[in-house]
């Protein structure tokens, strides 16, 4: 049996996702985001349109069988400019609050609610290479900053 693996990186779009749309919804909520530190961590987010047409190469290209793959997006932007991005996608001028690590740990005692894991990771790179999707299937995904990222569907929190 053939196979093929793909390992997206930070997925968007459509509204459903987990990390870009709770950004949006507490930026929508709230009119500011709380980032951890200076939010230096890389990010290359993407769009799960990027992804359907990925599926779709590479079930066509017999280079890709028995192979694995990272499909990372067509921009590689720290944390904090992803976050500017979704304001900015949203029509609303940047509010961003670094919050020192000691103060962030009392308060993801008294908001249970928050994410901690996605918090925690604002300032790790999370970067991966996907020339090798590029050159088996011609994987070519949008940047983040110039597309929409699917906030037409509020999702309440």
């Amino acid at each position: 049996m053939s196979w093929t693996v793909l390992r997206p990186t930070l997925i968007y779009g459509c509204g459903i996702d987990k990390n870009v749309t709770f950004i949006a919804q507490l930026i929508r909520r709230f009119g500011f985001f709380p980032i951890l530190g200076r939010g230096t961590g890389l990010r290359q987010p993407v769009h799960a349109d990027d992804l359907a047409a990925a599926c779709l190469q590479a079930c066509l290209s017999p280079a890709a069988v028995n192979k694995a793959y990272n499909l990372s997006g067509g921009e590689t932007l720290t944390y904090r400019d992803m976050v500017e991005a979704i304001f900015q996608q949203l029509g609303k001028k940047p509010r961003i609050i670094s919050i020192p690590l000691p103060v962030f740990k009392i308060l993801s005692r008294i908001m249970t609610r928050l994410p901690v894991a996605m918090i925690t990771r604002m300032n790790q790179d999370l970067c991966f290479d996907h020339t090798a999707a590029y050159h088996d299937f011609a994987y070519s995904p949008r940047t983040f900053r110039d597309n929409d990222m699917g906030f037409e569907r509020p999702i309440n929190l």
